[in-house]
């Protein structure tokens, strides 16, 4: 069965892109299966294995800017051909998330060596024509419209992206392209009957499995509001018209949790499994149906999160057959070596993980980065994207970075 994860993005002026440390070698994830470390956590800083041979890549920084957040657009492979979406903004010094929001575009970035090295696009130019919180093209935003023709989820040049326009309330909107995301059509109104309960909006990321020509499985962020509370909670939905109509097919979790940003991976023709961030309270859950998305179960927590804060996973099944999770940490209490990125393995479908190892981190980090999306490369080596900063050591500008490991 065919599967693609999607995160998306878009474009701007063309800017050069800086690789810092060039290894020897890097670890390979398409060979053998190995068992999961069973190291128990230490109290010491060093108590954590980092990743060795990792290469670090700046794949958007400029001066005055702000890069951030991939895990709210997507991103996509096709052989060594890596796209992925990001917001860019002019810098602006406060003490929440360092950005502009007025200021506030999609962008693409594209590579064509595996991560290596990246080209900026424009997301406007490539046809993402609505506004969001995060894409603020004023008067030049179109309405959503009503999808028509079905799409081919199996096209070898194929993309997908979910977009909402607020964070709460939504609503959501849907663009597909036929050639690498250089150009998208849509946007396209995204209506689902949630049966007996009626949302206020979907305020939703990306995150699908094609599962054939016209039938595409989503995960959708769903808002709901009762009196003074709002939270939100996991749909799965799927249509099998290419995306011409969305049927509804379970909530997945409670709730009351407010649950946001699912990362999910088939692993199998009935298997499903999905990571979810948690936000009452902080957290990070992980759930498997067994009967293709109708009902699931939840499993034990794969990790440990920040008590006052979070950040969403991003999930890939290996070709060796592990899975492997990726997320940041954002408080220094949290984990031995303070904040960064980290990873950790299962080799039993997520019943359970390895030990958190760092991929990133002890570098100068502030609690602003992570939201991490990764694709696995044809030779094994996953190249991971996410946004980070140096503030801690003298360079107070959020980019966006890629690990090759």
């Amino acid at each position: 069965m065919m599967q693609l994860t999607i995160n998306l993005i878009l474009f701007s002026n063309l800017f050069f892109c800086f690789n810092q440390e060039v290894p020897d070698q890097l670890p390979d994830h398409s060979g053998e299966v190995k068992n999961n470390e069973t190291v128990a956590m230490a109290p010491e800083q060093n108590s954590i294995k980092q990743i060795p041979n990792a290469k670090h890549v700046k794949v958007y920084y400029e001066k005055g800017k702000f890069g951030g957040w991939p895990a709210n657009w997507g991103i996509w492979s096709w052989g060594e051909e890596i796209l992925v979406a990001f917001t860019l903004a002019d810098h602006k010094d406060k003490k929440s998330h360092t950005y502009d929001r007025e200021t506030a575009l999609a962008k693409f970035a594209r590579s064509l060596d595996g991560g290596n090295s990246w080209t900026i696009e424009d997301a406007y130019e490539a046809g993402i024509n609505q506004s969001t919180f995060e894409h603020n093209i004023g008067d030049k935003s179109q309405p959503s419209q009503n999808l028509t023709k079905a799409i081919d989820f199996t096209h070898p040049d194929f993309a997908f992206t979910f977009r909402m326009r607020k964070l709460e309330d939504g609503p959501s909107s849907f663009y597909y392209s036929y050639d690498r995301g250089r150009n998208w059509e849509g946007a396209f109104k995204l209506n689902v009957d949630f049966t007996d309960r009626v949302p206020t909006g979907i305020p939703t990321r990306t995150d699908y499995i094609i599962e054939g020509k016209h039938e595409l499985t989503a995960f959708l962020t769903v808002g709901f509001r009762k009196d003074d509370k709002f939270w939100r909670e996991i749909a799965c939905v799927r249509t099998t018209d290419g995306g011409v109509t969305w049927k509804f097919l379970s909530w997945i979790g409670k709730g009351a949790n407010d649950l946001v940003m699912p990362a999910s991976v088939r692993l199998d023709s009935e298997r499903i499994i999905t990571v979810i961030r948690r936000l009452k309270p902080y957290g990070m859950e992980s759930f498997i149906s067994e009967d293709n998305g109708y009902t699931w179960k939840q499993l034990k927590d794969p990790v440990k999160v920040d008590v006052d804060t979070s950040n969403p996973p991003a999930l890939l099944k290996l070709d060796n057959g592990q899975l492997c999770l990726m997320y940041g940490i954002r408080k220094e209490p949290t984990m031995p070596d303070g904040v960064g990125i980290y990873i950790t393995y299962s080799s039993d479908d997520g019943l359970t993980w390895s030990q958190p190892e760092l991929l990133r981190g002890k570098d100068g980090a502030t609690w602003d980065l992570g939201y991490v999306r990764a694709v696995q490369r044809p030779d094994g080596k996953v190249a991971a994207v996410y946004y980070y900063n140096h503030a801690n050591a003298g360079d107070k500008y959020r980019y966006i970075a890629a690990t090759i490991f």
